[in-house]
């Protein structure tokens, strides 16, 4: 179980106040200062909360008989998100997750090579790195495509958010690249930060990336109140880049 020490040694890799961790961890600032402090008998699952919260930013603790430890990893790429969960995911970063501390996000488009042969719609990912303060998150083995009005849904859904909330820091590649997901997460961003971003103002520049604009477009007037619906109607209104 993670120790007073850990705890203080895991906010200070990753400079988070004592207030951002237990407003992360779901416990009391008093309940996390006396911990940190070596005072009271916490609940295990009090140690765990806190423990858990500091893995999500990135924090892995080890303990053996001789040693405690604490390691940051700077990268992560989240893995078997399906769609829904992964973008429940990208929204408690993007806007409740006081530890990740986000400066950018950077959208992109992937081949997909586990399509199938003449695969037309599935041919592609949707995908986003969420840079942070102190590590960077590649969202690239998710289900997020544009191939219905549900998926799309959900891309309009994270793009919208991710304006909402970091209005001059939200940018996209302008071409579709190849699989990131073969090459080791250090190379794939590493690729990434070398290719143009361009700012992401404008939806129909980013979507027609995959297809026809006003094909997708037509498919989501067909359900009231779609996320794209609102995105477009965001954009027509606020422009984050001038």
């Amino acid at each position: 179980m993670i120790s007073p020490e850990q705890i203080r040694a895991g906010r200070a890799l990753i400079n988070a106040k004592q207030s951002e961790l237990a407003k992360a961890a779901g416990v009391s600032l008093a309940t996390l200062n006396n911990i940190e402090r070596g005072l009271g008998d916490p609940r295990a699952s009090t140690l765990k909360a806190i423990e858990d919260a500091l893995s999500l930013a990135g924090v892995l603790v080890e303990n053996d008989t001789y040693s405690e430890t604490i390691i940051l990893k700077k990268y992560a790429r989240p893995t078997a998100y399906d769609g829904f969960t992964a973008s429940q995911r990208v929204m408690e970063i993007l806007g409740n997750d006081p530890l990740t501390k986000t400066q950018s996000v950077l959208f992109f488009i992937r081949e997909n090579t586990t399509s199938g042969p003449g695969s037309n719609l599935d041919d592609h990912r949707v995908c986003l790195l969420i840079t942070g303060k102190v590590r960077k998150i590649l969202f690239d083995q998710v289900g997020f495509n544009l191939e219905n009005s549900a998926r799309i849904a959900e891309v309009a859904g994270v793009v919208l958010a991710s304006l909402v909330t970091f209005p001059k820091n939200v940018f996209f590649v302008r071409s579709k690249i190849e699989d990131t997901t073969i090459s080791p997460i250090d190379e794939a961003i590493t690729q990434l930060s070398n290719l143009e971003k361009h700012p992401l103002s404008d939806p129909k520049e980013f979507f027609s990336i995959v297809g026809n604009w006003d094909d997708i477009f037509a498919t989501c007037m067909k359900t009231e109140g779609h996320p794209l619906l609102d995105l477009i109607q965001y954009t027509d209104h606020v422009s984050p880049f001038e």
